[in-house]
């Protein structure tokens, strides 16, 4: 009966350490930092999870509770370097772009004058997560503002589960078009000829997007003369990349749960998730393909051998039934044609 405590205890102790340590990289340089956070993260996904399979809460809201006490956190410790908080002498401004809520962040020098840079930002977070009212992105618009002497407009545009796709996209861009115009422009005093668009992730993608479309629009008589996409997410077309690949056991953002934002974003059924993880949503097989098309679209050719390393391109035999309409040719959206049309419950 003695030996009980010791070896409850040694076990609970090789399974924390079994749940907490995961092979990475040497050239991380911080390890330890780097697995805490990711025992944070899953932890919180798995009780996210347990809550709504029990019914208590749709598992993207818990997640947000759970982010929106870490952005308590790191909006104090970054408030606590200056007695006026983060770059105290920003402005920030909480106004609507054509309807679209957006944080507005001047910087402490003065447009009078002369002309000052204009960055609209989006933010990522799997078209699901994230604010630019608290938290890191809020934290990260105030600097860019400061030490640019930029005046950044971040985008609070709408997110899974309340949308989906194209719902955020379109935020973005009406918010968008509305920065660019003459009337904005002038009120802050901006230069026509040094506006940037950037984001973060799924903001990478929505700021792609957007960037996109209005450089064909013949309407807008001023356009964004830079893009600065931060990790972007830019295809779904190929979920067995040498990245994704090479990359599908680091944390954090693991392949599975990016498939899953992608199928969340489309209002797709999630019980697709393995079907794309198999490129069954796109495979070269499929009878809509030719085959001058196929031998086209083989764009590992264009990588070096360093980047493939043992890289095996997936081909399926034969993709999934179907296709069609959908999301195929939407901005920012390309190749899930298949599963777009598939609602599911989220």
């Amino acid at each position: 009966m003695r030996l009980l405590p010791a070896v409850v205890s040694l076990s609970l102790t090789v399974a924390l350490a079994y749940y907490v340590y995961i092979p990475l990289p040497e050239t991380i340089q911080e390890p330890w930092r780097l697995m805490m956070l990711d025992v944070g993260f899953r932890t919180t996904m798995h009780l996210a999870s347990l809550k709504a399979w029990l019914g208590f809460d749709h598992y993207i809201q818990s997640l947000r509770q759970s982010t929106e006490g870490f952005d308590d956190i790191m909006q104090g410790l970054c408030s606590s370097q200056s007695e006026g908080g983060v770059m105290p002498g920003v402005k920030v401004c909480d106004i609507t772009f054509a309807g679209v809520p957006v944080r507005v962040y001047e910087p402490p020098a003065g447009g009078e004058g002369h002309l000052r840079r204009g960055l609209m930002f989006i933010h990522g977070g799997g078209w699901a997560l994230g604010t630019t009212k608290k938290g890191s992105y809020d934290v990260i618009n105030r600097m860019l503002s400061d030490e640019l002497n930029t005046v950044v407009v971040s985008v609070e545009y709408r997110l899974y589960p309340e949308v989906n796709f194209p719902v955020p996209y379109l935020d973005c861009l009406a918010a968008a078009k509305h920065f660019l115009s003459a009337e904005v422009r002038a009120r802050y005093a901006i230069d026509p000829e040094r506006i940037a668009v950037s984001g973060d992730s799924a903001g990478g993608n929505l700021a792609a997007a957007v960037a996109q479309e209005i450089s064909t629009d013949d309407t807008m008589s001023v356009k964004f003369s830079v893009q600065a996409l931060i990790y972007p997410v830019l295809q779904a077309l190929d979920f067995n990349t040498p990245s994704y690949l090479q990359n599908q056991h680091i944390p954090i953002l693991y392949r599975p749960i990016m498939v899953r934002f992608w199928l969340q974003y489309f209002g797709a059924d999630l019980s697709l998730l393995p079907q794309l993880l198999a490129n069954n949503h796109s495979s070269l097989q499929h009878s809509n393909i030719t085959p001058e098309l196929r031998a086209r679209v083989d764009w590992t050719v264009l990588l070096s051998p360093k980047h493939k390393k043992n890289y095996k391109p997936v081909i399926v035999e034969k993709g999934s039934q179907g296709g069609g309409e959908g999301g195929a040719g939407a901005p920012g959206c390309e190749g899930l044609s298949s599963v777009s049309r598939t609602r599911g419950s989220g």
